[in-house]
């Protein structure tokens, strides 16, 4: 009899050992869902973490389109400035050449940084007391993962 309770003990152990495993996987795979869709959404994620209002939800859209919008000829120009610059690969440059299209791309990049400066601004402007202090929080947590240094 006593062999009898400690394989039925054995059983139960092993069944709740199953459970609990199930129970991880799921919260995993949930976990997991939930990263991809605020990879896929990254707004959904600074209103969801700020709590925005539906005022303020619609006022950071109109902000984020206006943004896209004034940053696009220059992530254009950009584009079309590495094109011309990895073009030229398999042929000799002149250094004059190629000063002049560093020179430009460093005008667009600095270009898009005052944009992109402005516009986290006005997404803070837009909050409440409250709601900037979390948003200096995600800024600095933000600041802590960018390396300095490029790649």
């Amino acid at each position: 009899m006593n062999d009898r309770r400690k394989f039925i003990g054995l059983w139960v152990a092993v069944g709740l050992l199953l459970c609990l495993n199930l129970a991880t996987i799921a919260w995993i795979l949930n976990r997991a869902k939930v990263v991809r869709t605020n990879r896929q959404h990254p707004e959904m994620l600074l209103v969801e973490r700020l709590n925005f209002t539906s005022d303020q939800h619609t006022r950071y859209q109109q902000l984020r389109a206006d943004f896209e919008q004034r940053s696009q000829p220059h992530q254009d120009s950009l584009r079309l400035i590495r094109n011309a610059l990895l073009g030229q690969l398999a042929q000799p440059v002149p250094d004059a050449e190629l000063s002049r299209l560093a020179n430009r791309m460093e005008r667009q990049y600095g270009q898009l940084a005052q944009l992109r400066f402005r516009h986290w601004q006005q997404v803070r402007a837009l909050c409440t007391p409250r709601q900037q202090s979390r948003f200096d929080r995600m800024a600095a947590r933000i600041l802590k993962q960018v390396p300095l240094k490029p790649n």
